[in-house]
């Protein structure tokens, strides 16, 4: 998810020929490009909102399909109530932040 602080550690235990895809960055990316080469690795890109219908409606299934079956087990670190959606917000830009972050809307 944050390329800038991740994509190095990534790269150094890549297999060879294997993927990495970037979903998320807050800054710029420094890396060493002879690790793409020892690995013959593919970096690309992915953003949700160039994701077809078709694509994101099959996603959204495949993930209810394994929360359904208990393959997935989301972790939780916190949950806000709506009224206090600028903490929450807050909290996942902190270093603190572990697990998924919940806006309750009820």
């Amino acid at each position: 998810m944050l390329a800038d602080a991740n994509l190095e550690a990534d790269l150094k235990i890549l297999a060879k020929y294997g993927r990495v895809v970037i979903v998320g960055s807050r800054g710029v990316i420094e890396f060493t490009p002879r690790l793409t080469m020892i690995a013959e690795a593919d970096i690309r890109g992915m953003a949700v909102w160039n994701t077809s219908e078709a694509a994101a409606s099959e996603a959204i299934s495949a993930v209810s399909d394994y929360l359904a079956r208990g393959v997935l087990h989301p972790v939780v670190g916190a949950i806000f109530p709506l009224q206090e959606a600028t903490a929450a917000h807050e909290r996942i830009l902190s270093t603190h932040a572990t697990g998924k972050v919940v806006l309750d809307c009820s």
